[in-house]
């Protein structure tokens, strides 16, 4: 075999500008894979990022049914039990707790329903952009009596930052209407047609006084310190936290169209590799036979002193496989150079919207070890498995036949 593996390694480079040729080509698709695989990865992480830090996070724990009616009186059971068990968790990276209501804005100019959020304005900025997002005007702190509300919602409103408006709630405890008056201390734009349109945000302390639940809470939105954890281990997250009458849920579970696409686009890229393994296969298997018709007379030749079918057939795949690792090795450099390169720089395209989502930051290459270890290899073995067909043919050859053929 040692004997077969040398001659093969000889062989391949009796043609160099053949071979190189083909090496490059090669090793051209490997890189493209291998830069797929990260612009989609890095794409993909953007997306769930865009999603998760502007308001939703990575996962939510709502008591069960309250997302169905967003009942006031729903809150969650045993907070205190629960943000022991997340402080501990060594996934979970941060975590704040929300109050969460329907309600009424109005102003002289106009009256809009709303979605009243009652946030905690120091953890809160950990978990979402929201003071990020803030255009005109400042973020909330616990002892100002301001609102937030978004640039859409404030035009229909006609209001600007110092303006008055009144929030109107209905009260946990006595079901009477409770009302407020708020300046407007902040105009956000999350980019997401919802929030900018309908909703509102106070300082969690004014809203649990005038929703009357004391020290409740609807909501705690968590964030993870791995941004794909949510999409590995989200069953086991919602599983050990959904306990004493709470529902746990991960944002593929809360954005599930989010979910879907992603797997649509994972099935793109599949596509894509298919035909760019396929351009690979026509390259090899044009190389090899080129190779082999070329040296038709001298296989006569071994063939008739006694070399044996297997034996030609041996040397055809060993050569397959040395134009292989050949050009990985090109792929490879290649491949790493335009990931780093793709790392550093990214695309900018912060502000296009895509299947609802907004990209928020420049998508930029992720190194993967699969890259590096599975890409290689599927294109060893790819190469490999092609050489099959040639080597058949090569060792089912008439030796009369190929004798008859000249140098």
């Amino acid at each position: 075999m040692r004997f077969y593996l040398k001659m093969a390694w000889r062989n391949i480079f009796r043609n160099r500008k053949r071979t190189f040729l083909t090496g490059l080509i090669i090793g051209i698709g490997l890189a493209s894979i291998m830069f797929t695989d990260a612009i989609v990865v890095g794409m993909k992480e953007n997306m769930i990022r865009s999603v998760t830090s502007s308001f939703l996070g990575d996962a939510q724990i709502h008591r069960e049914g309250f997302q169905e009616a967003f009942d006031s009186e729903k809150t969650v059971e045993n907070y205190s039990e629960l943000q022991k068990m997340l402080e501990s968790d060594s996934n979970v990276e941060r975590f704040t707790e929300r109050v969460a209501c329907f309600g009424t804005i109005s102003s002289p100019s106009d009256i809009n329903s709303i979605m009243l959020y009652g946030i905690d304005p120091e953890k809160e900025p950990e978990i979402s952009k929201m003071d990020e997002a803030i255009i005109d005007g400042g973020y909330l702190n616990k002892e100002n009596n301001g609102v937030l509300i978004g640039t859409k919602l404030a035009e229909r409103l006609e209001v600007t930052t110092g303006d008055r408006i009144v929030l109107s709630v209905s009260n946990v405890q006595t079901g009477d209407l409770a009302q407020n008056m708020f300046r407007v201390a902040g105009i956000y734009n999350m980019q997401i047609d919802e929030m900018d349109t309908s909703s509102a945000f106070i300082p969690i302390a004014q809203a649990r006084k005038m929703l009357g639940v004391k020290e409740g809470v609807h909501e705690v939105a968590v964030k993870f310190y791995d941004v794909q954890y949510a999409s590995r281990h989200g069953a086991e997250f919602s599983a050990h936290y959904s306990i004493a009458g709470n529902k746990a849920e991960t944002w593929p579970q809360l954005v599930p169209q989010m979910k879907k696409m992603l797997d649509m686009t994972d099935f793109s890229v599949g596509i894509v590799l298919i035909i760019v393994f396929a351009v690979i296969i026509f390259g090899i298997i044009n190389t090899l036979f080129m190779s082999l018709y070329e040296r038709i007379f001298e296989f006569g030749v071994l063939r008739a002193v006694g070399t044996r079918a297997a034996s030609l057939k041996s040397l055809i795949v060993f050569e397959a496989a040395s134009l292989a690792v050949y050009s990985i090795v090109l792929g490879v450099l290649l491949g790493t150079l335009i990931i780093y390169i793709g790392s550093i720089h990214g695309m900018n395209i912060s502000g296009v919207e895509f299947a609802g989502a907004t990209f928020t930051e420049e998508i930029k290459t992720v190194f993967r070890l699969r890259q590096f270890i599975l890409h290689p290899l599927l294109i060893f073995i790819f190469t490999v498995a092609v050489s099959f067909y040639p080597a058949r043919y090569a060792g089912r050859m008439s030796i009369t036949h190929a004798l008859q053929k000249t140098l």
